[in-house]
């Protein structure tokens, strides 16, 4: 039972982490030219010679998936503090420590799905030049990596529930 709790709060850890990492770097979207490489993430713009600047104009669908890219990350970290709490048995809540983990990780896997699918839709189809070959990297895929974890958190922690509910 305490091995699934555990398992639970690592796999919230790691995807806390992977959405922090995501949120913050610059290479969601590659553009491949004939001469350069421009890289860019949620929150700048970089070129060749390692200048990152802030765009003047933010497209809203960048702003909706940083919005619930922000969300997800709280909700972890609500799940990973519910889980915390209810290991530790430090704290006594009229309510299940491990219900509430199980929500936000179910809620943080929703926003991150949201975000990640608006800014896939969005994106797919951004390149209007021939000459210039868009492509997703890492800091886009470390978003999506992030999904399924929360998933399995969420699955993880309504099975310790439900086992602590039969005893």
């Amino acid at each position: 039972m305490q091995a699934c709790s555990v398992g639970s709060c690592l796999l919230a850890a790691l995807s806390l982490l992977l959405l922090c990492l995501a949120l913050s770097t610059d290479y969601w979207l590659v553009a491949y030219g004939a001469k350069d490489t421009f890289h860019s993430g949620l929150w700048q713009q970089c070129t060749v010679g390692g200048v990152c600047v802030s765009p003047a104009q933010v497209n809203g669908y960048i702003q909706a998936t940083r919005a619930f890219l922000i969300l997800a990350a709280l909700a972890a970290a609500v799940c990973i503090l519910s889980l915390l709490a209810s290991i530790m048995s430090c704290f006594q809540s009229p309510v299940s420590l491990n219900l509430v983990a199980s929500l936000s990780a179910f809620a943080a896997a929703g926003c991150t799905l949201v975000s990640m699918a608006v800014f896939s839709a969005e994106s797919w189809h951004r390149n209007l030049d021939g000459q210039i070959q868009l492509a997703f990297e890492w800091s886009f895929y470390l978003g999506w990596a992030a999904l399924p974890l929360l998933g399995l958190c969420g699955i993880f922690v309504l099975v310790t529930q439900n086992r602590w509910a039969k005893r």
